[in-house]
């Protein structure tokens, strides 16, 4: 059994970004630990952010009950301005000290969205001051922006109807942008393209740290 840490920006990023494959280690008996570095409070559509970050959170709860995902928390850090702060880092160093996690999953730094562009930075600099060894490998997600290199990829067909269930968990979001439609088919071009021979469905990733 393997320890597994996805790093998401905000709640949705987990189930777009990996949530087939978040499903593909819990059917393999892997534990998956979700941590939200913010609560996506800047995502309200005109509601206030007190209450954007009580349904975000709340629709995260409900997405992780459907992916199978026991453990998961909150850090609230600034949704909109995260930082690889000194503050940041050392607390997510400290926690894989704790629970030493062999794969991380986070988003990639070609993203359009500056918080995902700083997830993989505070992965990177908690690594480099962490005594946790080996290292975890680390697999970057694609949410805004489709990766143009990728290293890993992992057959999700079995768990695209879960996936999706999960996206959708998050009605605050997918009324205004239709992510559970925009990531099917990215999955289904990732699949065709990119998994063959293989199932119809794919998330993808590229490895920060090949070395590992």
């Amino acid at each position: 059994m393997a320890r597994i840490l996805v790093l998401s920006p905000h709640p949705d990023d987990e189930a777009i970004g990996c949530g087939g494959t978040i499903c593909k280690h819990i059917a393999e008996g892997d534990e998956v630990r979700v941590i939200f570095l913010t609560s996506g409070e800047q995502g309200g559509h005109g509601l206030g952010l007190a209450e954007t970050s009580r349904i975000r959170e709340a629709e995260a709860a409900a997405a992780a009950e459907i992916l199978g995902v026991q453990q998961f928390e909150f850090w609230h850090a600034p949704d909109g301005r995260l930082k690889a702060s000194t503050a940041l880092v050392k607390r997510l160093a400290d926690a894989l000290m704790d629970w030493p996690a062999e794969v991380i999953y986070t988003t990639h730094a070609g993203e359009a969205h500056p918080d995902h562009r700083a997830a993989p930075r505070i992965v990177a600099r908690a690594l480099a001051v962490s005594a946790h060894q080996p290292e975890p490998i680390t697999r970057l997600s694609e949410i805004w922006t489709p990766l143009a290199r990728i290293d890993c990829i992992h057959d999700v067909s079995p768990w695209m109807k879960t996936k999706l269930l999960a996206v959708r968990a998050y009605a605050s979001q997918c009324s205004v942008l239709r992510f559970d439609d925009a990531v099917a088919g990215l999955n289904r071009y990732r699949g065709e393209m990119h998994s063959w021979p293989g199932g119809d469905f794919a998330e993808v990733f590229a490895v920060a740290n090949p070395q590992s």
